[in-house]
């Protein structure tokens, strides 16, 4: 069967998943999960990729990125997995992959951005590992809100648009994740994800994949609902 094409448009965000091969471990310790990220900041860095939001979870990891050339977001999981899997198979004295086939990835509307950087950082949270965002160690939640300081993070435009300062995002990222989401939107952005299917509105899908409609075209269970933008709702 012939692979699915990607749909990446240099520029635009894009969630990306990858997960540990049948769901196995991928991180032991704090020590694996940091390389892995110092790894990540590297390769977007030298690929051209912007990293906006991540989540270290056990057996997978979520990844809130914008390419800044077609191949940029390619290149950049390629050599973080090849990197990461020849450490870990040397760290835990083991062979063989370790990574569950390709990683997924959905183009995210930039009137959704938040609502899918939400989605990530909350993901321990959602998953029972942890019982608030404020708990997670590996997920750039801390930092959205002032926590740490990390400088290679870098700040999507709808972000700055919470506020004039960084006190100002900050307050209003911690009160729109502490909203949390609903339960037809995480399960509009896994679905769309699972299928690496753009998460985009009808009015971007026109505009954006207008000679190529089926790229978009994803059915959600239930009745379509309207997502307004955090900037312009609050």
């Amino acid at each position: 069967m012939a692979r699915q094409a990607r749909t990446v448009i240099p520029g635009q965000a894009m969630h990306v998943m990858v997960r540990g091969n049948n769901r196995e471990t991928l991180f032991f310790s704090d020590e694996d999960r940091r390389i892995y990220l110092e790894w990540l900041r590297e390769a977007a860095r030298q690929f051209g990729c912007s990293v906006h939001a991540f989540a270290l979870m056990p057996n997978h990891v979520h990844l809130l990125m914008t390419p800044q050339h077609e191949d940029s977001l390619a290149k950049t999981m390629q050599s973080l997995g090849r990197r990461y899997a020849q450490y870990f198979n040397q760290q835990h004295h083991r062979s063989g992959t370790i990574w569950e086939g390709r990683y997924r990835s959905s183009l995210i509307d930039p009137d959704y951005f938040l609502r899918c950087q939400r989605y990530i950082e909350l993901n321990p949270v959602r998953a029972g590992h942890e019982s608030s965002p404020q708990d997670s160690s590996w997920t750039s939640f801390a930092i959205h809100i002032g926590g740490k300081a990390e400088s290679w993070l870098v700040d999507h435009q709808q972000f700055w648009k919470l506020g004039n300062t960084p006190f100002e995002r900050q307050m209003k990222w911690a009160e729109f994740v502490r909203d949390g989401a609903p339960h037809w939107e995480d399960r509009q952005i896994t679905e769309s994800l699972l299928r690496s299917k753009p998460w985009v509105s009808d009015i971007y899908a026109k505009k954006v994949f207008k000679d190529t409609p089926d790229l978009a075209k994803i059915r959600h269970r239930g009745r379509p609902r309207k997502i307004n933008s955090i900037n312009s709702s609050a």
